[in-house]
């Protein structure tokens, strides 16, 4: 049972399958990345508990090193939880975009650059305590495309 199980168990049922197009070459959106991304965001948007989590992050969460993190919602807390449960989300959406199952520019389009920044020190304190490198790399993945797509793509409005 690994902490991003809740989440990946909730999308078990997208039809991300189909999908064959490779996001390398930037191609525009299908209808297929737009029925996935509605259905991710779908997930979060109706449990509560991610809303709460998300709230914690842009309200509370302010440490800015591991050290001080670890202190304040140590392993198991209700911090630790929602900090978790944010990751995890932006795992999978780093997973499925970095397997080219759905479309980077909706992705950042939506969540911009995914608080990478923000999360970055706890979760390079998370994978040294846990030893473990690859924790949570699609997040920084996919988080570390963003100002390249940002350049590429100027603000609208």
């Amino acid at each position: 049972g690994s902490m991003a199980e809740p989440i990946q168990n909730s999308i078990i049922n997208l039809r991300c399958h189909h999908h064959t197009k490779k996001v390398k070459n930037m191609p525009k959106p299908t209808n297929e990345d737009a029925v996935l991304i509605v259905q991710i965001f779908g997930i979060g948007a109706a449990d509560a508990e991610y809303q709460k989590a998300v709230m914690w992050f842009f309200a509370e969460m302010n440490e800015k090193n591991y050290d001080d993190y670890k202190k304040k919602y140590p392993m198991g807390s209700e911090g630790s939880q929602n900090f978790m449960k944010i990751s995890s989300y932006m795992e999978l959406v780093g997973t499925l975009v970095n397997r080219e199952v759905l479309s980077e520019d909706l992705v950042f389009e939506m969540w911009g650059d995914m608080e990478w920044e923000k999360a970055k020190p706890i979760i390079y304190g998370m994978r040294k305590d846990l030893a473990m490198p690859r924790f949570l790399e699609n997040y920084e993945i996919l988080a570390r495309k963003f100002p390249e797509w940002a350049e590429k793509n100027p603000i609208k409005i």
